[in-house]
């Protein structure tokens, strides 16, 4: 365990990546800007990798959605880490791709003796034959399977044994595949409840001389914290009933407390906030007096209409 002398004296960068198009949802455009204003100040290094904002005409090129438009903000990412060189990142996103930088530089830095917590519902092993969103493709490229130009921007693959998912507690068909080629441990909701041994067992064994920390907000159940996409209001009563029984928030912090207070993280990374409160005030504002357009009609769509 490191010191906090020793912690103080890395250098950390705070990368703001506001990407919405890996999930093909705007709003986590304004959900990773919000929490990049609520995280506390902090003298590090901070900088904002530049995300475009157009919805109309976007293709899904080999499989993957907005295509040009991540690899795009991946090579701004890339730009960004090797520039200033930290030891540590944190990541205020946008949508779980944001992930596939940060880590990808962190596994070379480090020779590959880094730990990675996926901390998500979802294990995000999709490939593009099933799947068109980047943000479901990011562990899997990470791996060495999916879009070759993605796996060709890892520098130094992750290897599978240095996974451990925290929280998974739903799958597709597609994705157990994956999972099953790479056997990649999970901790579900449940054995996290009462401690967090499961998890600080496992990173034992490992040793990693580095942790990364992926926290995918979706691990949290809905019924406590609703800033997520699948707390739709207009289907939120419906999804209460049929969605799986998650982490309370109070169990996600105290887990990621006690892994912080054995070993040295390296990286967190913090996606997939979705505000539907502030998004739907924020689209109220456009259309006041003084303040907007006082003849616009349409409310913002959620996702891009394009995709349906």
């Amino acid at each position: 365990m490191s010191t906090t002398n020793e912690t103080d004296s890395r250098k950390t960068l705070r990368l703001l990546m506001p990407q919405w198009q890996g999930g093909y949802n705007p709003p986590y455009y304004l959900g990773a800007q919000l929490l990049n204003w609520l995280a506390p100040a902090s003298d590090d290094i901070q900088e904002e990798v530049p995300v475009s904002l157009h919805t109309e005409g976007i293709e899904i090129e080999k499989g993957t959605y907005a295509r040009a438009d991540v690899l795009e903000q991946l090579r701004h990412a890339f730009t960004i880490l090797h520039k200033h060189q930290p030891d540590r990142v944190v990541v205020l996103g946008g949508d779980c791709g944001v992930e596939l930088a940060p880590i990808a530089y962190l596994n070379e830095k480090y020779n590959g003796d880094l730990a990675i917590l996926w901390v998500d519902s979802h294990p995000d092993v999709k490939l593009p034959d099933h799947y068109i969103g980047q943000h479901a493709h990011v562990l899997a490229a990470l791996l060495g399977v999916g879009d070759e130009e993605f796996i060709a921007s890892v520098p130094k693959l992750v290897e599978p044994d240095h996974v451990l998912y925290v929280g998974l507690n739903e799958w597709s068909a597609e994705e157990e595949k994956v999972m099953n080629q790479f056997q990649l441990n999970a901790v579900t909701p449940e054995e996290l409840v009462n401690d967090s041994s499961a998890v600080l067992n496992w990173l034992e064994k490992l040793r990693p001389s580095k942790v990364f920390i992926h926290f995918d907000l979706d691990v949290l159940d809905l019924r406590e914290f609703r800033s997520l996409l699948a707390a739709y209001p207009e289907t939120y009563e419906e999804m209460l009933r049929k969605a799986p029984k998650a982490s309370s928030m109070e169990t996600i912090i105290r887990v990621l407390q006690d892994v912080a207070k054995a070993h040295d993280i390296a990286g967190l990374g913090i996606t997939e906030h979705f505000p539907w409160d502030a998004y739907r005030l924020q689209n109220m504002l456009q259309r006041l007096p003084l303040l907007g357009d006082i003849n616009k009609k349409d409310k913002a769509p959620y996702k891009n209409p394009e995709m349906g």
